[in-house]
């Protein structure tokens, strides 16, 4: 095994923070750069959902390692809270919803998928639908619930795990990188003002990324995806029971009462404006699934930039270029749910370690030589 020693973590988001907390707890000596700080991208505009078995049906590598990180959750959200750290997080399921005939019938065959892989589920027909969940709308066709998923404070995660690091020595620099090459031993960083040279570097730069030059090489093929969020409030306070999935829509109640509907999925490059249009299109789809979202009042919109990358996977894995710079980046919707598999998969790359197959197809060098 090798010795952990310097590790420079670009980007503070919720992937950054738990690859700093991941590293710190296994002795290393961490700095994370980031010019906006902690959580300040598209992690502060997540609405927090851990559903791989929903967000990975078209793709077994990403329901693969959704499954494996969802598992990791209630000790990571356990450690941190017998630490002191106050967070948001429920694992009270979830449920998909068909508003017509032939979704419903898409949701019969996702249950017979469920079903041969082991995974707690039930369908439900429009009445017993509409009593495990009273607000969903009058014409429900069916519902799917999945009982392991659930939700996490993303904001609150990302400032735990970078204080938990911090405690161990973690440094934060406010700085944009700008380059990645070779140095002497090490890999060198140029940032904005400054250089800096440390035996591994870990890129989670998320979307910015293809903006680093790395060593000469082509842009990384990760891009801005806008995706827009609306906070809802009740005025009663009776949100829905649990995370909700509709056709057009998602829908993640809040312990405070609040319901916070996403997302959109706009190619809108790096603007990260709240637009009309958005706002109008979450408030017409979170109305169709549940009614009464039309006497709600609106309390907030977030923007977030998600990195996705051409066939929608993480890039996870160490560079063939530059050695002692390991990649972790192009998460795009699955930056949350993926952060603690992905901080011990790179925590185990950088310490030598062998690791789980299913990275393979997760590998920088499917896009060139990188």
């Amino acid at each position: 095994m090798r010795e952990l020693t310097d590790v420079l973590i670009l980007g503070a988001g919720i992937v950054g923070c738990a690859i700093a907390d991941e590293l710190s707890r296994r002795g290393a000596r961490v700095t994370v750069a980031d010019p906006r700080g902690i959580s300040k991208g598209a992690s502060q505009a997540s609405a927090g959902m851990l559903a791989p078995f929903t967000e990975g049906l078209h793709d077994p590598v990403l329901k693969a390692l959704g499954a494996q990180s969802l598992d990791l959750f209630d000790s990571l959200i356990e450690r941190l809270q017998s630490d002191g750290y106050d967070l948001v997080y429920g694992r009270g399921g979830s449920i998909d919803v068909a508003l017509d005939d032939a979704t419903a019938a898409v949701l019969a065959a996702r249950a017979g998928d469920l079903s041969k892989a082991g995974i707690a589920h039930r369908l439900l027909g429009p009445n017993e639908a509409r009593h495990v969940e009273p607000s969903l709308a009058p014409d429900t066709a069916a519902a799917l619930t999945i009982d392991a998923h659930g939700f996490v404070g993303v904001p609150q995660l990302a400032a735990a795990l970078w204080e938990s690091a911090k405690r161990r020595g973690g440094g934060l620099v406010a700085e944009a990188a700008r380059r990645i090459v070779p140095g002497h031993g090490t890999v060198r960083v140029e940032l904005e003002t400054t250089s800096r040279d440390a035996p591994y570097v870990v890129l989670a730069t998320g979307c910015w990324t293809g903006r680093i030059d790395l060593a000469g090489a082509p842009p990384l093929p990760v891009r801005p995806v806008r995706g827009q969020l609306v906070v809802l409030r009740w005025p009663d306070g009776d949100v829905p029971r649990r995370t909700l999935w509709g056709p057009r829509c998602y829908a993640v109640p809040w312990p405070d009462g609040t319901l916070l509907v996403g997302a959109t999925v706009e190619e809108a490059g790096f603007d990260e404006r709240a637009t009309v249009a958005g706002v109008h299109d979450l408030l017409a789809a979170v109305s169709e699934l549940i009614p009464r979202a039309w006497n709600a009042s609106m309390s907030n919109v977030r923007v977030g930039l998600r990195p996705a990358t051409t066939d929608d996977r993480p890039i996870i894995g160490a560079s063939k270029r530059i050695e002692g710079l390991v990649y972790s980046t192009g998460h795009y919707r699955n930056g949350v749910l993926l952060a603690p598999i992905t901080a011990r998969l790179v925590a185990d790359i950088i310490e030598g370690k062998a690791v789980d197959g299913t990275l393979d197809a997760c590998a920088p060098g499917r896009f060139g030589e990188y």
